[in-house]
């Protein structure tokens, strides 16, 4: 059966990562116990989610300059303007699946869960976490 426990969160920069992994191991905690593979999702176009280092405050601010470093001043048809939000989030992506034992997070000593805002500052991002038991 698939089950799933949502969360929201609020960012403040166009660009901004956020460890999310203690909300992620909340909702996870509050879905199972068991051993498994979670999907976590962000149901938006313009944001993502990924795996990196949780240890070092300078890596998030390092890594939001290198993506707005990735991505040239180009013209985008979009009318909305940030077409190179949508660009990032489909390069990062926007779910991710990863194991976890006894209703924790199988992670490395220095990884964290990323989420990844690409146009914000947003006051209500959704973050799903889905578990198939």
């Amino acid at each position: 059966m698939l089950r799933e426990q949502t969360f929201s969160l609020r960012t403040t920069a166009r660009e901004q990562i956020l460890i999310i992994t203690a909300e992620v191991e909340k909702a996870l905690g509050s879905l199972t116990g068991g051993d498994g593979i979670a999907t976590i999702v962000v149901p938006h176009t313009t944001c993502a989610i990924s795996v990196n280092e949780n240890a070092d405050p300078d890596v998030p601010a390092d890594l939001t300059n290198a993506l707005r470093a990735l991505v040239p001043k180009v013209r985008f048809e979009h009318g909305e303007g940030n077409s190179d939000a949508h660009f990032l989030s489909l390069l990062i992506g926007c779910s991710l699946s990863w194991p976890y034992r006894a209703g924790k997070l199988i992670l490395g000593t220095w990884q964290g869960i990323y989420f990844v805002e690409l146009d914000g500052p947003r006051s209500a991002r959704k973050v799903a976490v889905y578990v198939n038991e």
